[in-house]
């Protein structure tokens, strides 16, 4: 089993202004370590999915901030500092406070970008 921190892993996703996901691969699992500005919405980037949504499961632990996820079926959730979560698929965030989070999704189901 390894150990991953920001410096032992590549930069997976880097938008300008707006965060970072840095990412690595072990035991059937990426592992991601993100952060991620006020003011971030995945519609956009999102839009071309089915439903406009992300279609996969995610785990993961929020070290700060907070994210409101909305869901296809209209419902949402706030995910805030000290807590675990599992979002399931069909869902888009916002970032509502600055936050950091690590966060597990099934390596065989991670595409190109993979956040929140």
């Amino acid at each position: 089993m390894g150990t991953f921190t920001r410096e032992n892993t590549e930069i997976a996703v880097d938008l300008d202004g707006v965060g970072q996901q840095h990412r690595a691969e072990d035991g059937g699992m990426t592992i991601a370590l993100e952060r991620w500005h006020a003011g971030l919405d995945t519609g956009e980037m999102f839009a071309e999915l089915p439903d406009g949504a992300c279609q996969e499961k995610h785990w993961g632990y929020v070290l700060s901030g907070s994210v409101t996820m909305r869901y296809s079926d209209g419902q949402s959730e706030i995910l805030s500092a000290g807590q675990a979560y599992y979002i399931r698929p069909g869902h888009n965030a916002h970032v509502d406070t600055d936050a950091e989070l690590v966060e597990f999704t099934l390596a065989d189901q991670t595409p190109g970008i993979n956040t929140l």
